[in-house]
C-alpha cells in the first residue's frame, strides 16, 4: 500500500511540475487557451525574466501573455487605459535591458496597434531579424492599409510558405469567396476570415472580390482610400458618431458604391459591432455569408448551388493534412451548421433522401464538440 501511495505522490508531483512549466504563447487567433492558463504562464515567464534579464524569448512571452489578458480577459473590468498600462509597463521594463533587439522593437510596434507613428520600430525589428515570422501579418496589414496589393500578396504568400497558414482556414475561406457574385464586397472581422482570404487572392483566387476587415475600416485614412476606390461618398465620422456608423450604417453605405457591387457579410462578422442589428430583414443567407439586398431574393436556390456545386467540403470529414490550428478550425467550421440545417429542412420537404443523408452526415461531424451538439443531434433524429 505504501508503495502505491508513494507512486501516486510521485505522479502528482510530476504532473505539478509539468503544469508549472513555462510554455510558448501562441497567437490568440491560432490557439485560444483559458484565461487562467495565460495568468499562470505570465507568472512563469516573469520568473524566467528574473533569472536572465537579457532573455528575449522570456520577455516576448511575458508581453504576449499580458497582451492577451489585456485584450481578452472578460473578468477584468478595468478601463482600457488601465489594461494598456500593464502592457506599457512591460515595454518600459523591456526597453531598459533589450532596447536594441527584435523583440523590444516588434512589441513596441504591436502596442501601437497599426499606428504608423510606430512604424520605425517595426522597420528596425525587421532590419535586425528579417527572417522572423512574427512581423508577417503586420506587413500584410500595412500593404492593405496603403492599398498596396503587391506587398499584401508578397507577405500573404510568405505566411503560407513559413507554415503559418491553417489549411482548414484556407478551405473555409475558399468556400466563402467562391460563393460570392462577381466583384463582390465582403466584410470580415478577424484574423481567420481575413488573412486566409487575402492569401487565396495572392494565389489568383477570386481577385475580383474586395475583402474589407471591419476593424481596419475604423482607421480614417484607410477608410477614405477604400471609399474613394468604390465611389462612395466620404463621411467625416466624429468619435461620437463612430459607434453609430459602424453599428448601423456601414453595410448600407458600402452598398451605395458607384458600380452597385453586391455587399456580403461573412458569417464570422455577424457578431462584430452588431453589424446585423439594423438590417436583419435585408440579409439573406447564401452559405458562409449573408448578402445585403433591399429586394427579396430566392436565397435557398443560391444556397443549394453553393453547397452542392461550388464548395469544397471533403476537407471537413476527410482531412488528409496536418492542421496547425485544430481547435480554431473546428470552431470556425461550426458556421456551416446554420446553412446546412437550412438545406436539411429543404431536402426533407422535397423528399430528397440521398441529399438529406449526405447533409446529415456533414452536420453530425461538424457538430461534434459544439455547445449545441445535443440539440442538433436531437433535431436530426
Amino acid at each position: 500500500m505504501n508503495k502505491i501511495i508513494l507512486l501516486l505522490v510521485g505522479l502528482l508531483l510530476t504532473m505539478s511540475v509539468q503544469a508549472q512549466k513555462a510554455e510558448p504563447i501562441q497567437s490568440f487567433a491560432k490557439e485560444a487557451m483559458p484565461m487562467q492558463w495565460y495568468k499562470q504562464q505570465l507568472s512563469l515567464w516573469k520568473k524566467e525574466v528574473e533569472k536572465n534579464k537579457l532573455d528575449e524569448n522570456a520577455w516576448y512571452n511575458v508581453f504576449r501573455a499580458q497582451r492577451i489578458l489585456s485584450y481578452h480577459d472578460s473578468t477584468d473590468h478595468r478601463k482600457t487605459e488601465e489594461r494598456d498600462a500593464d502592457l506599457i509597463k512591460v515595454l518600459d521594463e523591456m526597453e531598459k535591458v533589450i532596447s536594441n533587439t527584435y523583440t523590444f522593437n516588434f512589441c513596441k510596434w504591436q502596442l501601437g496597434g497599426n499606428d504608423m507613428k510606430f512604424y520605425p520600430y517595426l522597420e528596425k525589428a525587421i532590419a535586425i531579424a528579417p527572417n522572423r515570422k512574427d512581423h508577417i501579418d503586420y506587413m500584410i496589414n500595412i500593404g492593405e492599409l496603403q492599398r498596396n496589393s503587391k506587398q499584401r500578396n508578397e507577405y500573404s504568400l510568405k505566411r503560407i510558405n513559413v507554415g503559418e497558414m491553417s489549411t482548414g482556414m484556407m478551405y473555409y475561406n475558399y468556400n466563402t469567396l467562391i460563393g460570392l457574385e462577381k466583384n463582390a464586397i465582403l466584410i470580415t472581422a478577424g484574423d481567420n476570415d481575413t488573412y486566409p482570404a487575402w492569401a487565396l487572392q495572392a494565389q489568383g483566387i477570386r481577385t475580383d472580390v474586395t475583402v474589407l476587415n471591419a476593424y481596419l475600416l475604423h482607421i480614417k485614412e484607410y477608410r477614405e482610400k477604400v471609399f474613394t476606390e468604390l465611389g462612395i461618398k466620404q463621411i467625416d465620422i466624429s468619435k461620437e458618431d463612430e459607434f453609430e456608423f459602424f453599428n448601423k450604417k456601414l453595410v448600407q453605405h458600402l452598398a451605395q458604391n458607384k458600380n452597385n457591387y453586391p455587399v456580403y457579410l461573412a458569417l464570422t462578422s455577424a457578431g462584430c459591432n452588431n453589424l446585423l442589428d439594423e438590417i436583419e430583414d435585408k440579409l439573406y443567407l447564401i452559405g458562409l455569408a449573408y448578402i445585403y439586398q433591399t429586394n427579396s431574393i430566392d436565397n435557398i436556390a443560391i444556397l443549394k448551388k453553393n453547397v452542392e456545386q461550388l464548395y469544397a467540403l471533403d476537407y471537413l470529414d476527410k482531412a488528409f493534412y496536418t492542421e496547425i490550428s485544430i481547435d480554431r478550425t473546428k470552431q470556425i467550421n461550426q458556421n456551416y451548421i446554420v446553412p446546412m440545417l437550412k438545406l436539411y429542412e429543404h431536402y426533407k420537404m422535397a423528399g430528397d433522401i440521398q441529399k438529406l443523408q449526405w447533409i446529415k452526415e456533414k452536420l453530425i461531424f461538424i457538430s461534434k464538440g459544439a455547445d449545441d451538439e445535443k440539440t442538433i443531434l436531437k433535431y436530426l433524429d
